[in-house]
């Protein structure tokens, strides 16, 4: 526990220096990022429609804070959250104009960034060296984060017309397309449940542009969230849960060749599709499935080994504690995470909880702990329960998953007898399995 211990003192103090919010803004949303590898110089312009994030505005002018900017990439090469650190935008730089608020400085001195027009209108930037890191790609995504007061929003891009090492160009999603993306977070994070919403935008931006890969992924992303809604046991899926897992996989089908290909694009990509088939293969009885599932899932850690060598946790669930793939499944835990681990200081965005997943570090902990439980590792199971609730108790997570991990800590030798007995049918669930929480224990925001 001493690897776990350690990463979890880092977080409460990551937790401490961040803010809280987490805004998301998709309308209209362009990039267009150039790099020269001979001179090294580059440019980034970022565009983003009337978002409805914008109706309400931080004052930047505020002094001494200002705002803060941060231009992020995510090369395919490294599979690492790369970029030059947070810029400060100072206050005396910025003034008020029509709708909002200015920033402009032609020296660029902070960070590259040329001019920042941050209205109700949208919001746009304009960085270039000397100063500005270039983005050299191909990329699975980029990113800007702009803070203004207590507001953080995220601009993040994922669909390209351009992905290569000098030029990576955006498409500008479809009203569809950036509405259902919304939707999507807002029912992930919590701020409302917008999933039937979600998937009927979704499925119109898709069928008028059957080439919008972020569209059909988001698709699969939401039938995979209901599916672990549904169904607490992996092997006796509901109906529901079949037709959800079987949406899934046919959106994913569609979205993985449009967003990653072997040396580019995101390829974080065909692990979560990789969790659909397997869980497919395994609700329906079909072995050759759930072996194309396994290989998948084992073939996505070989390509991301950061991030996606812990997708295989996707059979613990479902498989006996006694079976190969299980043990394969606790050498992840006991060989490769603290191998990775050893990444993690620059990558709070995938390790910690600053980007997407409010509670990626809570939530994980959980099911690391019934991992372990599962194994007969008591001692393991309690040292990541208890590590999860730390945190969580710090970090503003969710009542109601603090209350289930308390109980699993209270309960942790009667949790492993019954994973250990001979009954398979009294096996607690898995994290995030059945129930509305689901992919909800990382991703909903803090509660006040």
């Amino acid at each position: 526990m001493r690897l776990t211990k350690t990463i979890l003192a880092a977080a409460v103090l990551l937790l401490a220096a961040r803010a809280e919010a987490l805004t998301l803004l998709t309308e209209g949303k362009l990039g267009a990022f150039r790099h020269d590898p001979a001179t090294g110089s580059g440019s980034a312009e970022v565009r983003v429609g009337r978002d409805r994030a914008l109706a309400v505005l931080e004052d930047p002018t505020v002094c001494p804070s200002g705002a803060t900017v941060q231009i992020l990439f995510y090369p395919t090469a490294t599979n690492l959250v790369t970029g030059g650190p947070p810029v400060d935008l100072p206050c005396e730089r910025w003034s008020r104009v029509p709708g909002g608020f200015y920033y402009r400085d032609p020296s660029g001195a902070a960070g590259g960034v040329r001019s920042v027009r941050y209205t109700e209108r949208g919001l746009s930037l304009v960085a270039r060296t000397p100063g500005y890191e270039p983005v050299a790609g191909p990329v699975g995504y980029v990113e800007v984060w702009l803070t203004v007061g207590d507001e953080r929003y995220l601009v993040r891009l994922h669909n390209f017309i351009e992905n290569g090492a000098t030029s990576i160009v955006s498409k500008r999603p479809s009203r569809d397309a950036a509405a259902g993306e919304a939707a999507f977070w807002d029912t992930l994070w919590g701020d409302a449940d917008r999933g039937d919403e979600a998937l009927a935008l979704l499925g119109r931006a898709t069928a008028r542009d059957r080439r919008d890969g972020r569209s059909f992924f988001l698709t699969g992303m939401m039938h995979l969230y209901r599916y672990g809604q549904q169904v607490a046991d992996l092997l006796h899926p509901s109906a529901a849960g079949k037709r959800s897992v079987t949406a899934a996989k046919s959106a994913f089908d569609r979205g993985v060749p449009l967003l990653w290909s072997p040396g580019w694009g995101d390829t974080r990509v065909p692990g979560f599709a990789a969790a659909a088939t397997y869980a497919k293969g395994v609700g329906f009885g079909d072995a050759p499935l759930t072996e194309q599932g396994i290989a998948e899932l084992e073939y996505a850690a070989s390509i991301n080994t950061l991030f996606n060598s812990f997708d295989l946790f996707a059979v613990a669930p479902a498989v006996p504690a006694t079976d190969p793939l299980y043990a394969r499944v606790l050498e992840l835990l006991d060989v490769t995470f603290p191998e990775v681990a050893n990444q993690c200081g620059t990558q709070g965005e995938i390790c910690f909880n600053e980007g997407m997943a409010p509670h990626n570090l809570e939530g994980t902990f959980v099911l690391f702990g019934d991992i372990y439980a599962k194994g007969g590792r008591t001692q393991s199971a309690r040292g990541y329960y208890e590590s999860a609730l730390a945190l969580g108790e710090k970090s503003g997570w969710d009542p109601r998953f603090l209350a289930a991990t308390r109980e699993r800590l209270e309960n942790v030798e009667q949790r492993v007898a019954l994973y250990q007995d001979a009954d398979p049918r009294n096996d607690p669930p898995f994290v995030g399995s059945g129930g509305a929480s689901a992919c909800a224990y990382c991703h909903r925001k803090s509660v006040e």
